[in-house]
Order: structure tokens, then C-alpha cells, then sequence
């Protein structure tokens, strides 16, 4: 359900976890499975005309950074990569709660207001790339919470950023298969569940509040990092 609005990653990565996968393999799934899951969401965006070209541009160099991002976490144990999951898992989750209590009473714009915004907003793109290379999530919570965050309605922010995250996840996802790791079986059955439900997710976010909307997921995404890194702990010994 959560394919449609950006935040798939923060949900996927930490039930991979859960069910015995390597942090590696999780990552490079949800990537690959996300793409695809995101093609189907543009077309419902698009329909319900929530996507801004000035919002979508300034997503666009997050797809510079994915690769690097990917590249790096190659270069730590996997016991580290499961505890960093975890931990920025909790992040996200917090921030996406505080951005309920900051931007409730604000009235949201439907695109960038001013080129010190879209530069802004640029360089939060390239943090969120990184991360999501690295972590296999943090797009949708880092760039998403971070735009609606200066003001732009999370509708546009999220139907706009698809577009953007077709690439980063294309480059993402080649990086991880290049390397086998990738579960074919897992992307499979995640694209298809996430495709079925992106009518409903769209629905969701066109009716729910702005409130309501960044709550549940900060909750969501506060409860699964701190399970992860519970998990993670008692495997130590």
C-alpha cells in the first residue's frame, strides 16, 4: 500500500530483515522491486494530477548519489549495516512525526516557491540519494519529509518524486543485481502485491489529511527501526 507514496523502502528493507535476509539482499530487492512498482504509480499520479515539473527537477541529482551510496555500504560488515538500518529507520520515523507537529497549521504550496528553495531542495535530494543507495531506503522519508517540510503540499511532493525515483532506483537496483544481489523470487512477489495496491494508496493520499498522513508512517517507520535493532542486538552472541 505504501508503493505510491515514497516511502516503501523504510517498510520493505526491515521485513526482509525480519525474515532472514542478508541487509544486502534487502536492499538490492526492495530497490529493484520499487522501480517497478513505481512505473505503475507515475501513470495513477499523473492521472490525478499531482505532479509539479519544478518539484520533479529539483529531485533529479538524488540519482547522481544512489550509486555511490550502494558502493559504500559494500564496505561494512553486516552486522553494522543491520544496526545503521535500524537506527536511521528510528530517525526517519521520528522526523516524519515532528514534521506532523511543525507543518499542521501551515498552508502547503503546490510548487517551489523561490530558486533559494529549489537549491535548497537540490541539496537535500543528493543527501537522500545517498542514503537510499546505502541504506536501500531514506528517499521518500528524507526527500519527501524535507520538501513538505518547506512548505509544499505532500500530494505534489510525493506524485513528483516518482518520477525522479524511477531513475534512482533503475541505477540503484542495476548496482545491487550487478553484484547477485538481488532475490528474483522476492521482487516478483513484492511487485506484484505493491502494483495491486497502488490504486488504493493513491485514494489514501488524495483524502487523508496532511497530519494524518505523515503520522502513521512516522510511527510505522519509529517501531519497525527499533525492532530491527533489537534483532540485531540479540544476534551478537
Amino acid at each position: 500500500m505504501l508503493a505510491s507514496t515514497g516511502a516503501i523502502g523504510p517498510l520493505l528493507v526491515p521485513l526482509l530483515l525480519f525474515l532472514g535476509f542478508s541487509s544486502d539482499i534487502a536492499r538490492g530487492t526492495t530497490l529493484v522491486s520499487e522501480s517497478l512498482m513505481t512505473l505503475v504509480s507515475i501513470i495513477g499520479y499523473k492521472k490525478a494530477r499531482n505532479i509539479d515539473k519544478r518539484v520533479t527537477l529539483a529531485f533529479v541529482p538524488g540519482a547522481v548519489t544512489v550509486a555511490l551510496g550502494a558502493n559504500a555500504s559494500f564496505r561494512f560488515p553486516e552486522l553494522f549495516m543491520k544496526l545503521t538500518i535500524g537506527m536511521f529507520e528510528t530517525i526517519i520515523g521520528t522526523a516524519l512525526i515532528y514534521t506532523t507537529v511543525k507543518c499542521v497549521n501551515e498552508q502547503p504550496s503546490k510548487t517551489v516557491g523561490s530558486s533559494t528553495n529549489m537549491i535548497k531542495l537540490m541539496l537535500v535530494t543528493i543527501l537522500a540519494g545517498f542514503a537510499k543507495g546505502f541504506f536501500g531506503m531514506g528517499w521518500g522519508p528524507l526527500g519527501v519529509g524535507s520538501f513538505v517540510l518547506l512548505g509544499i503540499d505532500s500530494r505534489i511532493v510525493v506524485g513528483s518524486s516518482l518520477v525522479a525515483r524511477l531513475l534512482l532506483d533503475g541505477v540503484g537496483g542495476v548496482t545491487y543485481a550487478s553484484m547477485n544481489l538481488v532475490d528474483i523470487n522476492a521482487v516478483i512477489a513484492l511487485t506484484l502485491a505493491g502494483c495491486a495496491t497502488v490504486p488504493l494508496t493513491i485514494k489514501f493520499t488524495s483524502t487523508a489529511s496532511e497530519k494524518t498522513l505523515r503520522a502513521v508512517l512516522g510511527w510505522i517507520f519509529t517501531l519497525l527501526g527499533a525492532l530491527v535493532i533489537i534483532e540485531a542486538i540479540t544476534h551478537i552472541h
